[in-house]
Parts: C-alpha cells; sequence; structure tokens
C-alpha cells in the first residue's frame, strides 16, 4: 500500500493521478500513519512555504515508522535542502517534474524494501511467537528500523519502547536464546545496513555519519558479527550477508532458548574475547 497525504485536495489528486489508482488518499496523520495493512511507501505533498509544518511530522514519522521510505512532493525551492537538514525523506519530487518523476522514484523505493523483506518476514514471523510482549515488540521494530536508521542500541531500543533496557536483555536470554545476545543481534543489524550503505558507493565515512557512529565503531562491530575487517565486509555481495545474517540469527530467534544453532565463526570470535 502507498498512502498519499498532502497539504490540499488539488495537490492530492495531481499525486493521485501520476499512480493511477496505486495510492491511497488520506486527510488526516492518523490514518496515514496508522492505518491498515501494510505500508510501501509514505508519499507527502506539501508546497514548499509550509515545509516549516512538514518537519515535524517528518520527525515523527522517523521516530514512529523508521523502516518506511517517505518521498516529498515540493516545489522546487533551493531552501528545500536547508529546511529538511535534520529530518529524514527518502527522495524528494519537484511538483514540477511530477509526472515523470513520481513513478521511477516510487518504484526505486519500493524495489529496495523488497530487497530487504527477509527482515520485515523476520519481524512479521517474530510477532507471532508466544513471546513476552516487551521483546517481541523489540525485536519487531529492531527489525523493521534496520531498513533504514538502525538502532544504535540496547538502551536506545528501550527508549523507543518505553521500557527498560534490564528487561529487555533478560528477556532475550530467558525467552529467546542464550546463543547470541541481544547487543550483538543489534550491531549485526547495524552492520547490515552499513554494507547496504556502503555498497551503494558511499565511502565508511560517510556511512558512519549516516548512522551515527565513527569508522572505528563500524569497524569494531563489523568483528564482532560478522567477524570481518571494513575491508573485507566491502568485498561480501549484500546477498551473501544477508543470508549468512539469516543463518546466524533466524534459528535461534525463532526456536527459541533451546535452539542451539551453528555459529562457527561468531563462537571462535567469542572465545577468543573472552581469553583476551
Amino acid at each position: 500500500m502507498i498512502r498519499v497525504l498532502a497539504d490540499s485536495p488539488h495537490d492530492a489528486a495531481l499525486i493521485e493521478a501520476v499512480l493511477r489508482g496505486t495510492a491511497q488518499v488520506v486527510s488526516g496523520f492518523g490514518q496515514f500513519a496508522n492505518g491498515d495493512g501494510p505500508v510501501e511507501c509514505l508519499i507527502i505533498g506539501c508546497r514548499s512555504r509550509r515545509l516549516g509544518r512538514t518537519t515535524g511530522l517528518l520527525k515523527d514519522l522517523e521516530r514512529t515508522m523508521p523502516w518506511v521510505p517517505i518521498i516529498l512532493v515540493t516545489d522546487r525551492d533551493p531552501d528545500v535542502a536547508r529546511r529538511l537538514r535534520d529530518v529524514r525523506v527518502s527522495d524528494i519530487v519537484w511538483f514540477d517534474d511530477l509526472a515523470t518523476g513520481l513513478q521511477p522514484c516510487v518504484h526505486e523505493v519500493v524495489d529496495a524494501g523488497c530487497a530487504r523483506i527477509p527482515l520485515l518476514r523476520l519481524a512479521t514471523e517474530i510477532e507471532g511467537l508466544a513471546l513476552p510482549p516487551a521483546i517481541g515488540s523489540a525485536l519487531a521494530y529492531g527489525l523493521r528500523s534496520a531498513i533504514s536508521l538502525p538502532v544504535r542500541s540496547v538502551t536506545e531500543l528501550a527508549a523507543a519502547l518505553r521500557r527498560s533496557p534490564v528487561t529487555l536483555s533478560q528477556e532475550f536470554r530467558e525467552s529467546v536464546t542464550s546463543e547470541v545476545d541481544l547487543r550483538l543481534f543489534l550491531g549485526a543489524l547495524v552492520i547490515l545496513r552499513a554494507h547496504q550503505l556502503r555498497t551503494s558507493g558511499r565511502p565508511w565515512e560517510a556511512v558512519g555519519r549516516r548512522l551515527g557512529f565513527t569508522r572505528t565503531t563500524l569497524h569494531r562491530k563489523s568483528k564482532k558479527w560478522p567477524g570481518s575487517t571494513l575491508k573485507e565486509l566491502a568485498e561480501t555481495p549484500h546477498g551473501e550477508l544477508m543470508a549468512r545474517f539469516m543463518s546466524d540469527f533466524e534459528r535461534p530467534l525463532l526456536n527459541g532458548p533451546d535452539s542451539r544453532p551453528s555459529l562457527p565463526t561468531l563462537a571462535r570470535h567469542e572465545r577468543r574475547e573472552r581469553l583476551e
């Protein structure tokens, strides 16, 4: 489902006409962010003179739905970049280019989302498990957030869901798995997203700025999982890294604390850390 929210019925109609009936136009933020059914993409139509008000909405979406791509349709205005410097959008389409630019943009962001479907599928499967509500919600939130802006730590995850970091870590150990800890799981999600950004052509320094980590921290996380230097990580195909993530984490997450996944590289690394 693609949802559209615009400043005016006229602008909403312009966007809807280009999308040819494939989008749902809504009239309020509640329906925009919380309507029924899965959301592939959100489109906001906002004239440049009203961007000041829209930045608050964009920040709310980044906080509550960081995994959903957002396309902003606005006027061609040199001041747009300055007004949006503190908020996240997947892409911008000018009203002047609406007829030719919106459809390709939507296809691009939706296809990018489909490439990350394993994480979305895993999040949905976890929500169907009989887990304590706190950790079930936390794992699904972490997986979906990793599509755009991964959760940086257990503390940040707990704050986003208004839970206790200690409770989340304990429930992860007792109800999910004792083979890996919650911190390692979140770190692996950071590395997945960092690798995707690096593969798209960004240098590691730019990747770090996007995710809120230094290059040194990314290197340290990569050494913990999957056990690679950043140079080795950059040379790894993304499909191979995703398969490794699913192999290392999917089974313990879905099978519970009694599962005993085969994590030879990870186990060697953890044993080495305990000895150092």
